[in-house]
């Protein structure tokens, strides 16, 4: 999910993804973005199809709030004035198709907008209704869990993996979930290793204890951490696994990553 400040809503075609799904409403990307999990769950449960304001939706500490988030929203109430578009009269499962601009689901919005309890209710809220986008992937192929590595949310992340586990199967559920790729190959470990996040290593190697030997092919988390100079993370993944993955690009290692910048000759790793 974009990070640049502002998430555009999206309101037109040119947002849409390859299998033309609808854009998010604009109330229910309000409220996961702001963790309202109150209006969520009246959202979701459809007992409210009358559009109302937007302004009598929002908190008295939205600025607050907004300073916190990961992710914000941009509507100018004073030159619009206007009223939010009424909801569907369609099933939660609908409701919760749609999609921002970035093919973002509503539980990518919430992962990444923050990881206090409101967003950590919210999130529960929403998988309560739609329990397959734990898997949902947006444009750039990543799943809620990269998200909420990528913007630091560890209480988020846990709280996502612990659902995962409760489910049927909810061993293999997770373990896949964990190892899935985003569009360049890498996982949430990758993740967590470029944003240098100790804590998101610990709670995604505890739940996967080889989890740091994926992918097979590819960079993997050990040469990224080399390259990157994530040396305490270097030395805990050696730690809770010896048999982990040393690859890397055009058939390098580790260990040639390290070899070269200790001779210099190495500057940084995209």
């Amino acid at each position: 999910m974009s990070q640049s400040g502002t998430l555009q809503l999206a309101m037109d075609n040119n947002g849409a993804t390859p299998q033309s799904t609808p854009p998010m409403h604009p109330e229910l990307l309000m409220a996961a973005c702001h963790g309202w999990h109150g209006q969520l769950t009246s959202l979701l449960n459809g007992e409210d199809h009358q559009a109302v304001p937007i302004e009598h939706r929002r908190p008295s500490n939205l600025a607050a709030d907004a300073s916190q988030a990961a992710v914000f929203v941009e509507i100018d109430i004073h030159r619009s004035n206007m009223m939010s578009p009424p909801l569907p009269t369609t099933t939660t499962s609908l409701l919760l198709q749609g999609v921002t601009s970035d093919g973002d689901s509503a539980l990518h919005v919430v992962a990444a907008a923050g990881d206090d309890d409101r967003h950590l209710r919210s999130a529960m809220v929403i998988y309560s209704k739609a329990r397959h986008l734990l898997e949902a992937r947006n444009k750039r192929r990543s799943t809620p869990l990269h998200v909420a590595v990528r913007a630091g949310n560890v209480d988020m992340l846990a709280l996502l993996i612990r659902l995962a586990g409760e489910e049927e199967g909810g061993e293999d559920r997770r373990r896949a979930l964990l190892r899935m790729e985003n569009g360049v190959g890498e996982t949430t470990l990758h993740e967590a290793v470029r944003g240098d996040d100790m804590r998101a290593v610990a709670v995604l190697m505890t739940a996967d204890p080889c989890l740091a030997r994926v992918p097979d092919a590819g960079v993997s988390p050990l040469y990224l951490a080399v390259a990157l100079r994530r040396y305490a993370i270097v030395r805990d993944l050696h730690a809770r696994d010896n048999q982990l993955s040393y690859a890397g690009p055009a058939g390098q290692n580790a260990w040639l990553a390290a070899v070269l910048q200790s001779k210099g000759a190495y500057t940084n790793f995209n």
